[in-house]
């Protein structure tokens, strides 16, 4: 059995929990999900700098901003690039605004992120993020699984998003 087999058979992939777009204008993208889809209320915008971010391998520190809305069960997370190499940049970048990646939140996140690299899906970003409202680190890995479909998977750890 192939590791990606191997994987398969013992995994069980969490729903998805989000939906990630990339946009070049924060504002302006929450007014249009607001005033013309009806989605929202939006979270106040975050501008993260973060640290902890490694792309294609190497560390490279980045800011971006964020505002997120849930959308039914579904979050719905808006992320402006700001500054420095990441996949958000890379995908405005190249593919302009759009559906960036789709993201599962994940209690054994070591063990997702160990099976994913063994089954040869490797990771195209990581990082992780402290949160100060929750007093808590995030982690995420985005894997590049675009060679079928064109989406990115985020696998993220959010430990005051779990469920009880």
């Amino acid at each position: 059995m192939t590791p990606a087999q191997d994987f398969l058979a013992k995994a069980i992939f969490p729903a998805v929990t989000q939906i990630g777009v990339i946009v070049k204008n924060l504002e302006q993208a929450i007014g249009y999900y607001v005033n013309t889809l009806g989605l929202g209320p939006f979270s106040p915008v975050s501008d993260l700098a973060i640290d902890k971010h490694w792309y294609r391998g190497e560390k490279s520190p980045i800011r971006l901003r964020i505002s997120r809305a849930m959308w039914g069960a579904m979050e719905y997370e808006l992320i402006q690039p700001v500054e420095g190499r990441s996949a958000q940049q890379e995908f405005l970048d190249t593919h302009g605004e759009g559906l960036h990646h789709l993201g599962v939140e994940v209690s054994d996140y070591d063990e997702v992120v160990m099976m994913m690299n063994q089954a040869g899906v490797k990771p195209l970003a990581v990082m992780e993020v402290f949160n100060p409202l929750h007093q808590r680190w995030a982690k995420a890995t985005y894997f590049d699984t675009r060679h079928i479909g064109g989406v990115i998977v985020e696998v993220m750890c959010r430990p005051w998003m779990a469920k009880t």
